[in-house]
């Protein structure tokens, strides 16, 4: 890349959500509030911070929104359809059309879309990172990915380097163990 600042992805799965009749308004669980919470704590602490944030209109992506922006503070703020009713490649497309003055992006999305995108886009990084990755994505999991493109657009599958992946057992994680184990 020529002088341009790397641009770098924040992937992020909903936190845990309760069961509704409609799938749309399911809401966070109380243990979803806090995971969204530490997780948004986890990433100001490591300096990732995202310019922008597009997140799913559903109720439970909201809400993990709301949680994680309580460190974050990020104002510019989207709710695009797609994020909700989307396939990895409406991901993909809604990302390689944003505007290249953003560096940080965040996407707050569903499975299996977000886990997709973030398996497709990573080539490479920390193999105990690629490692956890490949394991799966459940609630209020995230993958931090180094871009290799200047322009959203010419970003390309399997280009990019996963720089950090983390779950709730990396932020959230009881303080203690339990008595089963």
């Amino acid at each position: 890349m020529s002088g341009n600042k790397a641009k770098k992805l924040f992937l992020i799965r909903h936190a845990q959500a309760t069961s509704a009749a409609d799938d749309k308004s399911r809401p966070l669980s109380p243990k979803g509030k806090d995971d969204a919470l530490k997780a948004g704590i986890f990433l100001k602490d490591k300096g990732y911070i995202p310019d922008q944030i597009f997140c799913s209109p559903a109720k439970r992506t909201q809400e993990t929104l709301e949680q994680l922006n309580k460190a974050l503070n990020v104002q510019a703020l989207q709710f695009p359809e797609i994020l909700y009713s989307g396939a990895t490649g409406d991901y993909l497309d809604l990302l390689q059309n944003c505007d290249d003055t953003i560096s940080n992006i965040m996407i707050i999305g569903h499975n299996p879309s977000i886990y997709g995108l973030a398996s497709d886009l990573v080539g490479g990084g920390a193999d105990s990172a690629i490692q956890r990755l490949s394991e799966g994505y459940p609630p209020a999991s995230m993958s931090i990915i180094e871009c290799s493109c200047e322009n959203w657009a010419d970003i390309q599958l399997r280009k990019n380097t996963l720089i950090d992946f983390a779950n709730p057992l990396d932020f959230n994680a009881p303080s203690g163990p339990s008595k089963w184990m």
